[in-house]
């Protein structure tokens, strides 16, 4: 064999134990080698291609693709490369990366040397990687939470359209900015970074349920993030970055909030219903007491001279009696038991009428500033109610400003709609005249105002107050079917908005009580129905005194047989309203029966809702509370046999 021979299977040899495809034209473009690797690519053996013409013996769809860069190199004599779709002779689709090196000798094309490689599967992965980028990709903009992701530095690599839309920004535009410079309020800053600093160095592995405030590009407004986060790591388990899904709970934590104010504000609603119940009936037992007390003090004052030196006593007695009147009143007041007497009333002239006696109230030192509003809406109430809660608010004032100050009522119309409703619970939709009376006083905190409408309730020394001021208030307001709101700051003074309900028609024009006329005196027959015993003994003593003929009863069914004794002469019942075994009411119809002529006097320490709804009397009822004086009560007694 030849030399040449033997170098020519050499290069063979050499050549094909080369991975790449190689393939060989002469000057005439015919294929005269192919590598075996070659041979697998284009699914064909040296022996089938031999001799044949690239440019003419293929099928285009085979040279299509490289035939140009095979012509450009075989022009200009300089190598080419290419990439392209290939169809193999044995109609197989590959993708393949070529060199087109030509072979000169004497200037001219003498060949083509061609070296192959296959990268149809590597194609393939690199387009699968890239369609499954893609659906990763639409999948994190369709998720529901902000997706993001940081580097070791904090800068931002990865950002979802959630997480755009929330942070207001573009999310190819966020990354490469830092984290914490950027999208981090001030307020909050240092923490997170000292957090995340500690993640990147190893010292936390996770942190779980995370939460911090974000802001927003455009609007500058802050939203509550809650975190999920997950470390980053490469292939030797380095930690390259953190990886964090995030849920905007901004407006669930504020309705959380929200459901907790609500709560409790029920909760102490709640609360000042039970404990107006409670002093509603102490307030009863209480008032059947002082009426005795006070009857017998009376008693006691007609049958001693005027210079007897027990007057004296008596009448610290009397003040006393009057003085915890007053504090049941309070009660009856909270409680809504207290007896009115409403009339359509405009505020502007109840106010101005009582401003002489406020000023003398508050003193020199705090100046009185009256603004009414035009065109206000009038109000159905017992002005003596609204005289209550003026008083108490201008004591209030008077005490939160200890000294010079300033001391503000205003009045104003008001439309309540269902929004203003759900933040304030006890409010009601409509349309109301508002009362505001305002200081500019020490104020209050958090946690006395939880407590300001509480009976008892008070931030002053034991013997400056009793703590029943602004529950009186509080009562007022809810028994005429208002409601009420306080603002205050410790240092910035308070103001109380009474909201009270619109009543259609003309207000009443205020005027000074008439004089009280002579006590007077009658011979009717009276019946009296009391359980308490120096109730009966008072009130039958003071009517005998005047004439009258009187029988007493201590139960509602000795009185019915007592009744029966007397068909034709009793003119008039005084009944206690709440009594053992039958109330006041039903004595007075089971006795009405068969005397409709009877007339009937109610006389309770608070009303119950026998004879009233939340102390407003019905039609046509007569009813004296008690405590009472001995001139109240027989004038009243006269009143009702006269009507």
């Amino acid at each position: 064999m030849s030399e040449a021979r033997k170098l020519r299977q050499l290069y063979h040899s050499v050549l094909n134990t080369v991975s790449d495809g190689i393939w060989v034209t002469n000057a005439n473009d015919q294929i005269t080698f192919l590598n075996r690797s070659m041979e697998q690519i284009a699914g064909v053996s040296s022996e089938n291609v031999s001799g044949l013409c690239v440019l003419t013996d293929f099928p285009e769809e085979t040279t299509g693709q490289f035939l140009p860069h095979y012509l450009q190199a075989r022009e200009t004599l300089e190598s080419v490369t290419y990439e392209a779709p290939v169809v193999t002779p044995a109609g197989r689709h590959t993708v393949q990366a070529g060199s087109l090196t030509p072979r000169v000798l004497d200037g001219q094309f003498a060949g083509m040397i061609c070296t192959v490689q296959d990268l149809t599967e590597l194609r393939g992965t690199e387009r699968e990687l890239l369609e499954a980028a893609t659906r990763a990709g639409r999948f994190l903009d369709i998720a529901p939470a902000i997706i993001l992701a940081l580097d070791c530095d904090g800068n931002v690599t990865l950002l979802n359209q959630e997480g755009a839309r929330i942070l207001e920004c573009d999310p190819s535009a966020a990354i490469g900015l830092n984290w914490f410079d950027t999208f981090l309020p001030e307020a909050n800053q240092d923490e997170v970074r000292r957090v995340f600093a500690q993640l990147m160095a190893g010292k936390l592995e996770n942190v779980e349920d995370y939460e911090n405030d974000v802001v927003a590009q455009r609007s500058g407004s802050c939203r509550l993030i809650h975190w999920h986060n997950t470390l980053l790591r490469d292939d030797d388990g380095r930690i390259t970055g953190l990886l964090s899904s995030g849920e905007d709970i901004t407006d669930r934590r504020h309705a959380e909030e929200e459901r907790e104010r609500l709560q409790t504000q029920l909760t102490q609603a709640q609360k000042l219903e039970s404990v107006g119940r409670l002093a509603g009936g102490v307030a009863h037992d209480f008032n059947n007491l002082l009426t005795g007390i006070m009857g017998y003090v009376e008693l006691c004052r007609e049958h001693l001279t005027p210079n007897h030196p027990i007057r004296g006593w008596l009448e610290e007695i009397t003040q006393d009696a009057q003085r915890s009147a007053g504090i049941t009143r309070q009660l009856l007041t909270f409680a809504r038991k207290q007896t009115i007497a409403p009339q359509l009333l405009g505020l502007n002239d109840a106010v101005s009428s009582v401003l002489g006696m406020l000023r003398r109230l508050i003193g020199e030192d705090i100046d009185l500033t009256w603004r009414p509003a035009s065109d206000l809406w009038p109000v159905n109430m017992d002005p003596s109610q609204l005289d209550q809660v003026l008083t108490n608010l201008a004591i209030n004032a008077r005490d939160a400003i200890g000294g010079v100050g300033k001391l503000t009522i205003e009045t104003e119309n008001a439309t309540v709609d269902s929004d203003y409703c759900r933040i304030h619970s006890e409010a009601e939709p409509g349309a109301f005249a508002v009362l505001a009376v305002s200081d500019d006083g020490c104020g209050m905190g958090r946690q006395t105002l939880e407590h300001v409408f509480e009976p008892f309730f008070t931030t002053k020394e034991a013997a400056e107050g009793t703590g029943l001021g602004l529950a009186t208030v509080y009562g007022v307001v809810k028994q005429n079917d208002g409601f009420i709101n306080v603002y205050s700051e410790p240092g910035k003074g308070t103001t109380f908005r009474i909201y009270l309900p619109r009543h259609q028609g003309e207000a009443v024009e205020m005027r000074e009580p008439d004089a009280p006329p002579p006590l007077p005196g009658g011979d009717e027959t009276i019946l009296i129905v009391e359980d308490e015993k120096s109730i009966r003994v008072t009130t039958r003593l003071f009517l005998e005194d005047l004439g009258y003929t009187v029988l007493v009863s201590a139960t509602p069914e000795e009185a019915i047989g007592l009744i029966t004794q007397h068909p034709d002469d009793v003119q008039l019942l005084i009944t206690d309203v709440v009594m053992p075994g039958m109330n006041g009411r039903d004595l007075a119809e089971t006795l009405n029966a068969d005397r409709p002529d009877m007339k009937v006097l109610y006389i309770s320490g608070y009303t119950a809702e026998v004879i009233a709804h939340h102390g407003i009397l019905d039609d046509g009822v007569d009813f004296l509370p008690k405590p009472f004086t001995h001139g109240q009560f027989v004038g009243k007694v006269r009143e009702v046999l006269d009507r």
